[in-house]
């Protein structure tokens, strides 16, 4: 489902309304602001309290605890934090989401988990009196600082209907995939496997450029306007600057979802499986190249 009047209008409606907000990493900082700059007045938690100078600078309502966060907020409360765990921990934990007298809010949860995952824990969230909405992003920091980002939705229909105003308010792109949650982390997926595999194509056809006397930045203006262009041609200052405890941590763990799927469903990847077992080690091998 794409942006459309309508719900550019149901925006303005919406922009009285209190949203909680849980996690505010790299990609969830800039995602708030966003939130605070569209109107809506955001309510925020995060383990690292170093950050909440800045943010109530922006307006934002920096929380105690989670359960503060959800106690604020009027229709829904959005999660982006790393692991499963954690993402367990913040709706389910002593002071998580959960714990709230808060019965018919909305979780939305942005992270990139696996499949099998969201649909345990929609159920449980279910038996709790709340709603999941499985709402994984795409489109990197920049997107995020944009509000371009790709967002990929889904649950109950009239649920995630009534959170598409905060979607408007953080990306560009807003696409559903049905009802069952799960399914947003499969088309999330698919989105990253096809970065994987070409994180280490852009890695290896500079490698080959490099080792045969081509500068990198040369080989990737080529591309960009060849039948090799991509979002990481276009983003490679970005992306050439991903470490394996950040972000290019996240697509590593998001390929490991992806051939763990994999082994469930008896579906072979082989350029997975390969993009799973190389993707650091040519992401480091490409830096120091860059180094020497």
């Amino acid at each position: 489902m794409n942006n459309s009047i309508e719900n550019k209008e149901s925006l303005i409606t919406w922009s009285t309304n209190k949203i909680g907000f849980v996690g505010l990493g790299e990609m969830g900082l800039p995602m708030a602001l966003n939130l605070q700059k569209s109107g809506f007045q955001v309510y925020a938690y995060d383990i690292n309290k170093g950050i909440y100078e800045k943010l109530q600078q922006q307006g934002i309502i920096c929380c105690g605890s989670i359960k503060e966060v959800a106690e604020n907020s009027d229709h829904a409360v959005i999660s982006i934090v790393r692991t499963v765990a954690q993402t367990e921990s913040v709706i389910f934990g002593e002071d998580g989401i959960a714990s709230a007298d808060k019965q018919g809010l909305a979780i939305i949860v942005m992270s990139t988990l696996d499949p099998s995952t969201m649909k345990e824990l929609e159920e449980k969230v279910e038996d709790k009196g709340f709603h999941l909405i499985d709402a994984p992003v795409s489109g990197g920091l920049s997107g995020a600082q944009a509000a371009t980002l790709s967002i990929m939705t889904a649950g109950k229909e009239e649920v995630v209907q009534t959170c598409m105003p905060y979607f408007q308010a953080m990306g560009k792109n807003i696409f559903s995939f049905g009802n069952q949650c799960g399914q947003a982390q499969v088309a999330k997926l698919s989105n990253n496997l096809v970065l994987g595999i070409n994180i280490i194509g852009i890695t290896e056809a500079l490698k080959f450029g490099r080792k045969n006397g081509l500068p990198a930045d040369e080989i990737l203006k080529l591309l960009s306007v060849s039948t090799g262009d991509s979002w990481v041609v276009d983003n490679w200052d970005e992306v050439k600057d991903w470490q394996p405890n950040a972000t290019l941590g996240a697509v590593y763990k998001d390929l490991t979802a992806v051939m763990k799927e994999c082994t469930k469903k008896q579906l072979s990847l082989p350029f997975g499986g390969l993009a799973l077992h190389v993707l650091i080690d040519s992401m480091s091998a490409m830096n120091r190249d860059f180094d020497m």
